[in-house]
């Protein structure tokens, strides 16, 4: 005899297997700091704190007293200080130099130099906090209090933090606080995981979430045997789908495809300025001389962008000199921003003049992580600001700016294909290179005479 037997659904047997969750399951932003330039060069900051009540009156604001203008000279005078950092040149008592020039540039692992490093590192450590008091400095009430609550939040630890402007881009990494357990200042970047947010909305799209990433090494050929660069190329050979690119026409080709379907951009190459008249903009340099700026970017991904089935969701790691800098007014976009705009789901840049050597170890140590489709870009950040600056003694993970990708994640099925071959823009394919993966702990290099290549 035949029996109906009562059902009942409990649970969503298919939105869930087949909608991406808005939040990706990640925690949720600690703390949002908004900069707004206004009238007159004047700024504004207002500060909220997720998850806990703001002041009866509203939010946490303030007008700050110094002009925009002024703010962004100690942004680039603190950058200069780094600067000066990488450049460092030891000299004997009558103020010669001597031994190999700059160092610092020379090798990633600055344990060997500790003695000299680590008072360099306080000192930058005690200009990025009077920066930050200067930039916070003034007597009015609302700024006192709102000073008082900000600091106060910049000296807890393990926060996540957005600072979100269209127009004042600052090195919040550099920035350091003082706090009651250390006679020496913290760094922001190697206390929260920070991205700076302040482009203007995206396209947003599902993650691929396939066995093998697709990846591309958009590179200067000049650069192939600096530093870990011929690692970091095996890497991304053995685990992911790879496409190396070498010239500006190829790029610009592949930006104008609607389905530009790459889960990761990594630029190995030298950041560039171009002028036209009056208009400068930051971008960067292949193997050949057509510069790739922001303005490049858009003239072929905005008609490509437009269609139905456009597809733009990178995470783009810019290795080049000064390429995470913005350009000289604050009116014009940089190479980072126009990314996000088309929808690249965040961008990592360096804000100074980065050494070749450390460049290439930071990538291989930042993209091994990013790779395993565990951790977000905003974790790895941090985590490597602490491994470089606590074990090795170099401070330079804290000049790379994270823009707009905090929650940027690798999704990554489990795979059960063979290995893969890597292909080149040609479609040729190229052997996977067996070449163990290494996040950190490669040779050290022993310095030479010559002065060592920054990007």
């Amino acid at each position: 005899m035949n029996h109906v037997l009562s059902t009942e659904v409990v649970h969503d047997p298919s939105g869930g297997l087949t909608q991406w969750p808005e939040d990706h399951g990640l925690r949720p932003i600690d703390l949002s700091v908004i900069i707004s330039v206004k009238a007159e060069d004047r700024v504004e900051m207002i500060a909220v704190p997720h998850g806990r009540r703001a002041p009866r009156t509203g939010v946490h604001r303030a007008d700050l007293q110094l002009s925009a203008t002024a703010i962004r000279d100690l942004a680039d005078r603190l950058r200069g200080q780094w600067h000066a950092f990488v450049h460092h040149q030891p000299v004997d008592a009558d103020g010669m130099p001597y031994g190999p020039r700059y160092p610092f540039a020379a090798d990633h692992d600055l344990r060997p130099a500790r003695d000299i490093v680590l008072p360099m590192i306080e000192d930058l450590a005690r200009s990025g906090d009077r920066t930050l008091r200067r930039i916070l400095s003034g007597a009015d009430r609302d700024l006192e209090w709102f000073r008082e609550f900000l600091l106060g939040e910049l000296r807890r630890e393990g926060l996540r933090i957005s600072f979100d402007s269209r127009d004042l881009s600052l090195p919040w990494p550099m920035f350091a606080v003082r706090t009651d357990d250390s006679a020496t200042p913290a760094f922001l970047g190697h206390r929260h995981e920070i991205d700076q947010t302040g482009a203007s909305y995206a396209p947003v799209y599902s993650p691929a979430a396939r066995p093998v990433p697709v990846t591309s090494l958009n590179t200067d050929t000049a650069l192939d045997a600096a530093g870990r660069s011929e690692d970091v190329a095996a890497l991304l050979r053995r685990r992911s789908r790879l496409t190396v690119r070498t010239h500006a026409d190829d790029l610009l080709k592949s930006l104008a495809d609607a389905e530009f379907d790459e889960d990761l951009m990594y630029f190995w190459c030298h950041g560039a300025f171009n002028e036209y008249g009056a208009h400068r903009t930051v971008g960067i340099r292949l193997s050949d001389d057509k510069v790739i700026d922001a303005d490049r970017v858009h003239e072929h991904r905005e008609e490509a962008g437009t269609g139905q089935g456009s597809v733009f969701r990178p995470f783009v790691l810019l290795n080049a000199c000064h390429a995470g800098v913005p350009a000289a007014t604050a009116e014009l976009e940089y190479l980072g921003r126009a990314f996000i705009k088309h929808g690249a789901t965040g961008v990592l840049g360096p804000q100074i003049e980065i050494p070749q050597v450390f460049a290439s170890e930071y990538a291989h140590a930042f993209l091994d992580r990013y790779l395993s489709g565990s951790r977000t870009a905003g974790e790895i950040c941090r985590d490597l600001a602490r491994h470089f600056l606590d074990d090795l003694h170099n401070p330079l993970a804290l000049a790379y700016l994270l823009y707009c990708g905090i929650d940027s994640v690798l999704e990554i099925r489990p795979c059960t294909s063979p290995p893969l071959t890597s292909t080149n823009e040609d479609g040729s394919a190229r052997p996977t290179a067996a070449v163990p993966s290494q996040a950190i702990g490669s040779p050290n290099i022993s310095p030479s005479t010559s002065a060592p290549r920054t990007g």
